[in-house]
């Protein structure tokens, strides 16, 4: 690699270092705070540098990526590399953007091994960034990975004229690895996965590509393709009854599971739980066992967890097993009363495995297993509640977003309080209140539901937590386009519960427009919402707090509540009636004072809350 290149890494995982902030309870909140501001101004400068490192060495090469020599492109191989290395994940969308380039030069110049081996990898990249996507069902790289990966797997025609087994290793790893393109919700995507991993088997298995490339980790291949096969499990928990994919289950289940045997008798190490589990969900499907006795095995399976295990095998067991269970539980509803206090055990130990875990490469990996377990949130009417979890869990994975939200849902209770008391009528239909004098008799229901709806509104920058924690640099495109998906990724989440439904519009909202001329997603339709006022006014507070806390720490030795209030008050009142709802930024000059207040030391405050919470001395947010 270039030197740019090593101290653009070895800056990446100083920001990784810097960032981790995950609270214990324990820390003096001043030394907490002053370690917290110290350090984001320290990764501040190394994103300059970094910015400045790619603007000035790669971007040039990039700009004219054909005419670049061998040793370069050599280099930018070696760097994309490094970037991303499953599990790490140092910068994955410019590893991509560095895939596309060499894609380009290799289709140029007709270096086909070489343009071979950088579509699979540009292909690998589009699935991890598919992985974020997929928190909030957004699809937006499906498409490109499978031509990525088609494109590869289509030299298969010309396999007898490749030279080298490393360039036909692309090939077949490529045809696996189309069946990842494919969606399982959608009914003609998953019959075209299933297909398509049919395809791959057959090509694995047949003995004249053994004999051709005899030096290729077949049995690694297979192993990987069995994996993959079991996948189709998700058909059998929707209904499927296809004989044939029942038989295709059960076979890989059972292949995968009697190889973690056998290597665990080889080994002495403990066979890996997903495929333990996969082997016992397998055989419920197929009808040799009961319900009743794949929950008692999933249980007994949960309490031999290492739960000080970190590695990707202790977050599925630790985080996703917990999901699994709470699935298929909800298959005979009859059963749940009998599994309340399993449930909220799991729930509990989760946020203490959560609190623990390291910020390190599998972060992006923990969050996708948090949120896509959350889906499956088994909530009880007098147990743990999806919005109590929500918010333990953001405080001990993100106090920063943490204490930005607690603010933005004072801001946004105070706000509701001015408006019952000035403009009462604007508030009719929210909580379904028919009229001025139901909106001022449930005052304290609005308040909560304010406030609530404030603290809640960006759980799904759970989901950004990669980009937004460990960006090492100035965002590209790409990534800002994943940002944004948070919106969905929280909406998602919330509407999965009773608990947390009525705020999901406002998770999906917060960001667009007023007007709907602007912001994001365009998908969200304020008539629609049925509590639109309350996502207007968590939208204005949202702003108001974030441009409040960017101000006051610039100005760290000149500090002016007032002032800085009344300057992130006129922007807002700049874009009344376009971005924010016009009667509810109107209240804001009256409220200046009252704000610049509570906002001058609020930030202080909400990380002395969230201390509270991770200690157990606090349950909830007060409101």
């Amino acid at each position: 690699m270039k030197k740019y290149q090593e101290k653009y890494i070895d800056n990446l995982k100083l920001v990784m270092k810097l960032s981790d902030l995950s609270l214990d309870g324990s820390e003096d909140i001043s030394l907490f705070l002053l370690k917290r501001q110290e350090n984001r101004l320290r990764i501040r400068g190394i994103a300059a540098e970094n910015t400045e490192l790619l603007r000035k060495n790669l971007m040039p090469v990039l700009d004219d990526i054909v005419s670049a020599d061998e040793d370069e492109i050599a280099a930018l191989d070696e760097f994309a590399g490094h970037l991303l290395q499953w599990p790490r994940q140092l910068d994955l969308v410019l590893n991509y953007m560095l895939r596309c380039s060499l894609v380009a030069y290799a289709r140029k110049w007709k270096k086909r091994d070489m343009l071979i081996c950088q579509l699979y990898h540009t292909g690998m990249a589009l699935l991890y960034m598919q992985e974020l996507a997929d928190v909030a069902k957004q699809y937006r790289y499906n498409w490109k990975m499978g031509m990525a990966f088609g494109e590869a797997a289509s030299y298969l025609r010309v396999y007898d004229e490749i030279e080298d087994p490393a360039t036909r290793g692309y090939i077949h790893r490529a045809m696996a690895n189309i069946a990842l393109s494919y969606r399982w919700d959608d009914p003609e995507e998953a019959d075209g996965k299933v297909e398509a991993i049919r395809r791959s088997f057959q090509i694995l298995t047949d003995p004249a590509y053994h004999e051709k490339t005899p030096s290729l980790p077949w049995d690694t291949y297979l192993y990987k393709s069995h994996q993959e096969r079991t996948t189709e499990m998700t058909l059998l928990r929707k209904g499927e009854d296809d004989v044939r994919i029942i038989r295709e289950v059960m076979e890989s289940a059972e292949f995968v599971w009697k190889r973690q045997m056998e290597n665990s008798r080889k080994t002495g190490a403990r066979p890996h739980i997903r495929w333990v589990i996969e082997y016992e969900m397998a055989q419920y499907h197929c009808g040799i066992c009961t319900l009743p006795q794949l929950l008692k095995k999933m249980e007994e399976l949960y309490m031999d967890q290492d739960w000080e295990d970190f590695s990707e095998r202790g977050i599925f067991g630790n985080i996703y097993l917990p999901a699994l269970y709470g699935s298929y539980l909800t298959r005979d509803r009859s059963l749940l009363r009998g599994k309340k206090d399993i449930m909220s055990f799991m729930y509990s130990q989760m946020v203490r495995y959560v609190r623990k875990m390291p910020n390190n490469e599998l972060n992006g990996k923990l969050v996708q297993n948090l949120l896509g377990g959350m889906r499956a949130f088994v909530e009880y009417p007098d147990g743990i509640q999806m919005k109590d979890f929500l918010i333990r869990l953001v405080v001990v994975r993100n106090p920063e977003i943490c204490a930005y939200l607690l603010m933005t849902g004072e801001t946004a209770r105070r706000i509701m309080r001015r408006a019952i008391e000035k403009i009462p009528e604007s508030l009719t239909g929210v909580l379904d209140l028919p009229d001025v004098q139901a909106v001022r008799e449930h005052k304290e229901e609005l308040l909560l539901f304010a406030c609530e709806s404030g603290i809640l509104h960006d759980v799904g920058r759970l989901m950004t937590g990669n980009l937004t924690a460990l960006s090492g640099r100035s965002w590209l495109e790409e990534e800002k386009v994943l940002y944004e998906f948070h919106t969905e990724a929280g909406a998602k989440l919330l509407e999965s519960c009773e608990s947390t439904k009525r705020y999901a519009m406002t998770a999906l909202g917060h960001h667009r427009w007023y007007d709907e001329t602007g912001g994001y997603p365009s998908e969200y339709r304020r008539e629609e919402n049925p509590d639109r006022q309350v996502t207007d006014i968590v939208g204005i507070a949202a702003v108001l707090v974030e441009l409040f806390v960017e101000e006051q720490e610039r100005r760290v030795n000149a500090q002016d509540p007032g002032q800085i209030l009344h300057g992130a008050a006129a922007r807002i009142l700049e874009e009344a009636g376009t971005r924010f709802a016009p009667e509810y930024a109107a209240l804001l000059p009256e409220m200046e004072e009252e704000l610049a207040v509570y906002l001058k030391d609020a930030g202080r405050r909400c990380y002395e809350q969230a201390f509270a919470m991770m200690r157990g001395e606090q349950n909830i947010p007060e409101t």
